[in-house]
């Protein structure tokens, strides 16, 4: 599944979250996404009442999401789900 590379404004969900450790007020912390599946979806058929778009074939990509502070220890880690357009309109 080839996609346009632009996912940020299409968050479909969290699957999952969890906190490891507490962060405070000034402290540094980086995030790590990595693509952990990507699921195809099926172009639906359009009808009249169909929304604007739904002719549009889309995948779901599940992000692995890993939130370290600055000694490098994770502090959360999460999956969460965006939807993406595919670039290959068959």
């Amino acid at each position: 599944m080839k996609t346009t590379g632009h996912a940020g404004a299409n968050l479909f969900g969290i699957e999952e979250a969890r906190f490891t450790k507490p962060v405070y007020p000034g402290s540094t912390i980086q995030v790590k996404f990595t693509v952990k599946e990507k699921v195809d979806q099926e172009k639906k058929v359009v009808t009249e009442d169909s929304p604007k778009g739904a002719d549009v074939a889309s995948g779901i990509v599940k992000f692995l999401v890993d939130v370290v502070d600055e000694t490098g220890e994770t502090v959360a880690v999460a999956t969460i789900l965006t939807m993406v357009k595919k670039l290959e309109q068959v």
